[in-house]
């Protein structure tokens, strides 16, 4: 069994261009998905819930050897996805099927057009609004050629339309599909595609390759209306993306000057602090030179106080002994 889990956040633009094909795309959305999965060589299965948000919009177009081709596509939604995938294999067949229930919120967009020598793709389709809803597909797969079948139903406040049909012929496979669905409110689609290995019927080869040939005359017409769209929505990508940048960078200034400011204010705040703390300290120290010159003045009084007594007492005594002495039959004055 295995397990993973990733978040993935989008900011950019680009475009580009070779020789025979050029694009251009814009992605600012936030992925965050997580999953499970186990099986062996004969069958597996995995289960995928993911949720992302935000703006894509791309377009290529260009040619693809003989075919020419052009993808534009538009989304600017969120939705959150649970998706069961599941396949069993066995010998000379095949089975896969997908189950995916969504909530969606937004509007997308996408065009699709490729024709050429290896057959014609279309598909388009638009939709707004909200959505809850579950689609399905299943393939079976047989050594002469496989079958795909899809249908799904969504509900809510949502308005969409959308089609498309396919011819192909690569590598002596022919494949034609067609799809449709249809949503106000409630919605419906199905999908249906066949592929058949023409190597084993010839005849299939052939009718497949006069339908190639045909689709390849209008290669000249596409491939035209595919540059002028991949130019227009090349121009489009450009001046969004100038347009973030522009405000990418006011958004740095402004909070360039908010930190200046605040480290303005916070600076005055610990000047005035500081200047406070000055003062109570000059305060404090006055306070206490006061006190010791008062308890110093007090105790030199106190002192000056005891040595006066002690004269006094000193001068008591020596007149004490004075008149003793002044009253003795020793003392001549007493002797007459």
């Amino acid at each position: 069994m295995k397990k993973h889990a990733k978040v993935k956040q989008n900011n950019k633009a680009e475009a580009h261009s070779n020789g025979t094909s050029g694009g251009a795309s814009i992605d600012t959305t936030t992925t965050a998905s997580a999953g499970v999965s186990t099986g062996d060589e004969n069958a597996s299965i995995g289960i995928e819930a993911s949720v992302k948000t935000g703006t894509e919009a791309s377009v290529e177009g260009g040619l693809d050897g003989n075919n020419v081709y052009v993808e534009a596509s538009y989304s600017d939604t969120t939705e959150a996805h649970i998706t069961v995938e599941g396949q069993a294999n066995a010998e000379g067949f095949g089975a896969s099927g997908t189950v995916d229930a969504y909530v969606k919120t937004g509007n997308e967009a996408s065009l699709e057009v490729r024709a050429g020598d290896e057959g014609v793709v279309a598909n388009g389709s638009v939709s707004a609004g909200s959505s809850v809803g579950v689609d399905g597909e299943g393939t079976l797969d047989l050594r002469e050629g496989s079958v795909t079948a899809g249908a799904g139903v969504s509900v809510g406040e949502q308005v969409g339309i959308g089609g498309g049909g396919e011819a192909t012929f690569v590598d002596g496979v022919a494949t034609v599909g067609v799809s449709g669905e249809v949503a106000v409110l409630l919605g419906v689609d199905v999908d249906l595609s066949v592929s058949i290995d023409t190597n084993q019927i010839a005849e299939d080869a052939r009718l497949a390759a006069e339908q190639a040939e045909r689709a390849a005359a209008e290669a000249q017409v596409l491939a035209e209306a595919a540059k002028q769209e991949s130019e227009r929505l090349a121009k489009i990508a450009q001046e969004e993306f100038d347009r973030k940048s522009r405000e990418a960078q006011e958004e740095l200034d402004r909070q360039s000057r908010a930190a200046k400011e605040e480290t303005e204010r916070l600076a005055r705040i610990a000047q005035e602090e500081f200047d406070r703390k000055a003062r109570e300290a000059q305060a404090e120290l006055d306070r206490q030179a006061r006190a010791v010159k008062e308890e110093t003045e007090r105790k030199a009084r106190e002192a000056q106080a005891e040595l006066d007594r002690q004269a006094r007492a000193a001068q008591d005594e020596l007149d004490r002994i004075a008149r003793e002495a002044s009253k003795s039959k020793w003392n001549p004055r007493n002797w007459f």
